[in-house]
């Protein structure tokens, strides 16, 4: 393993990386304003309405069905998205065909959309980069044509100085972030389109918000209340108890207050959240140590331990006017700040404290793993979804394909391209959460093992397997380094190799068993909301990944509890027999 230290800040990026911190919210943005892709005015005659999009990544090949929520296109005219939007967030998803290209303009600043699959190159023809500018995304976060990717761009257009491309992601895979640009030409100013010079793009999902640097809203009647404590002050309910060291009124809400006062100390802030208009508004606390807010007498931030370079959101309805505050600030163990924030949908965050009370975090090194010539193999623990996996192994491959299996569960979790793993929480310090993070760009699969024994062919598939069915019993290494896992499924032996094919496009995974025959057997493929058969073996899961199988196999479709599986009868003859299929991304 050859890790690999860079350093970052996680400071004021972390307000715009929302990914990376813990939110309190509703899941879908309400800072955004959908685009109706089919009541567009002017659509060109090259751009089409569509329900639905199926493309072959191995060929040039694609269907669609008539309807709305799609758009695609094809080279000829550019389709206007958006007029006047100077200052923007850009989100869409985003399919190409096989050897696609696009230009994404807004205003003068060019983005370039193409299929680079599997093309570990960076360079000016790589998704992502900005055109006319030689200027370069961080990695090649694409995923195969015939897939769903998410976009998002943020522009600031600078006015009479240059623009900022504030953050730009794809595949949720951060290319750039606060890059001033080069001053280009073409384009007009305020208007974001889209021009396909090659094959076919598609479009669906598209939202925008336009920024506006309008202040929304202020603090007023501030006081606090500071008690000193002998040890970290992890809740409000402690304040009553403790000894009262000062109170008084403050001109703005600060952690300034705490200068010169006992090290350890709880501290109680009151006041008045003046709004300027009636809307939703996110409200945000970054804090080292614990903190909560209500606002009105209701919670709306729950207590919470953060570090410096954190931040805990959540969103609330308010009427223009006053709304009563309390802020509860409990000294911890991290180094101490507090800052409160306040976000409109036409807006960035803006701060309701002075600089001063909430300090930059201190630089902390990202340790990464990349594989050299042989492939990096690390135990660790793994979030997936909102459940920590204990049991894991994460497999890097020289040639940028990545892999992460459960061992107690048999089950293929996710597969990734590009960068191996971020390691910092497992061996910087004390390493306590002991997370493995991927770093390239992420199909997520499944947390259920492939293979079930069902009485009949409708039977729920388990959610999980009981260590009386399944039995982790080691892994054997090839001469690449390469592991395969090893398991005993009630009365059979299986094992399963995950490997990556020579494209570098896909891994094929063969599950072996040897045991008496069994007619109960079953393998599921996948499992999804949508599954679609693009070509003969080749199904296309939620627009996300690929399964691919034998042409001659005879997997069947069915729906379970409002998902759709592909499961396919397994049959141990002659006391063995092998499953094989591909997942391309």
């Amino acid at each position: 393993m050859n890790p690999i230290l860079r350093w970052f800040s996680r400071g004021t990026a972390c307000l715009l990386m929302a990914g990376t911190l813990p939110v309190l919210a509703q899941s879908v943005d309400e800072s955004l304003t959908p685009l109706p892709t089919d009541r567009l005015p002017s659509l060109p005659s090259n751009w089409k309405p569509a329900a639905t999009v199926l493309v072959n990544p191995l060929k040039a090949d694609s269907k669609t069905k008539n309807g709305s929520g799609v758009l695609v296109g094809t080279p000829g005219q550019p389709v206007t998205l958006l007029t006047n939007a100077s200052d923007v967030r850009l989100v869409m998803d985003v399919m190409l065909t096989p050897g696609a290209e696009a230009t994404l303009s807004l205003g003068s600043t060019h983005i370039r959309l193409a299929d680079n699959w599997g093309n570990a190159t960076i360079n000016t023809s790589t998704f992502g980069a900005v055109e006319g500018a030689t200027l370069l995304p961080l990695q090649n976060a694409g995923k195969a044509p015939g897939l769903w990717q998410p976009l998002e761009v943020q522009l600031q257009s600078g006015g009479k100085g240059p623009a900022t491309l504030e953050k730009m992601t794809l595949n949720g895979i951060t290319l750039y972030e606060n890059l001033v640009l080069p001053r280009t030409t073409g384009g007009t100013s305020g208007t974001i389109s889209l021009n396909v010079k090659k094959g076919a793009v598609a479009v669906r999902n598209v939202g925008y918000q336009l920024i506006s640097d309008r202040q929304v809203a202020k603090l007023t009647n501030i006081r606090y209340k500071l008690y000193e404590n002998r040890t970290e002050t992890v809740s409000e309910a402690e304040l009553a108890n403790l000894k009262l060291v000062k109170e008084d009124t403050v001109s703005a809400l600060t952690y300034e207050v705490s200068f010169g006062q006992p090290r350890w100390h709880g501290i109680l802030y009151t006041g008045d959240l003046v709004v300027d208009k009636t809307g939703p508004y996110t409200v945000a606390l970054q804090q080292g140590g614990w903190a909560a807010l209500h606002i009105d007498g209701k919670e709306v931030l729950a207590n919470t331990r953060l570090d410096l370079g954190y931040m805990n959101t959540a969103k609330i309805n308010l009427t223009a006017g006053k709304h009563s505050f309390k802020l509860f600030f409990g000294r911890s163990w991290p180094r101490p700040g507090l800052g409160f924030f306040i976000s409109a949908p036409d807006t960035k965050f803006q701060a309701l404290h002075p600089r001063a009370s909430l300090p930059e975090p201190d630089p902390v090194g990202e340790i990464a793993v990349e594989p050299t010539t042989k492939p990096s193999v690390i135990r660790s623990f793994v979030n997936f979804g909102p459940k920590k996996k204990t049991h894991c192994i994460s497999v890097g491959s020289p040639t940028g394909l990545n892999y992460t299996v459960d061992l107690n569960q048999g089950a293929l979790l996710q597969v990734w391209r590009g960068p191996f793993a971020d390691v910092t929480e497992m061996w910087y310090e004390r390493g306590e959460p002991q997370l493995l993070k991927p770093l390239g760009t992420l199909a997520v699969l499944s947390a259920q093992n492939p293979l079930a024994l069902l009485a009949n062919a409708t039977q729920f598939w388990p959610d999980s397997l009981s260590g009386n069915e399944l039995n982790y019993k080691g892994l054997t290494m090839d001469k690449q380094g390469y592991p395969t896992m090893q398991y005993r499924l009630r009365d059979l032996d299986v094992t399963d190799a995950v490997m990556p094919n020579a494209d570098g496009k896909s891994f094929t995974r063969t599950l072996t068993l040897k045991g008496p025959e069994n007619e109960s057997l079953y393998c599921r493929l996948a499992s999804g909301a949508s599954l679609e058969e693009v070509a003969k073996g080749l199904y296309s899961v939620d627009g996300k990944y690929f399964i691919q199988i034998d042409s001659k196999a005879k997997p069947s479709v069915r729906t379970n509890s409002g998902k759709q599986e592909l499961v396919m009868p397994v049959n141990v003859k002659g006391g063995s027999t092998t499953v094989q299929y591909s997942i391309l991304w």
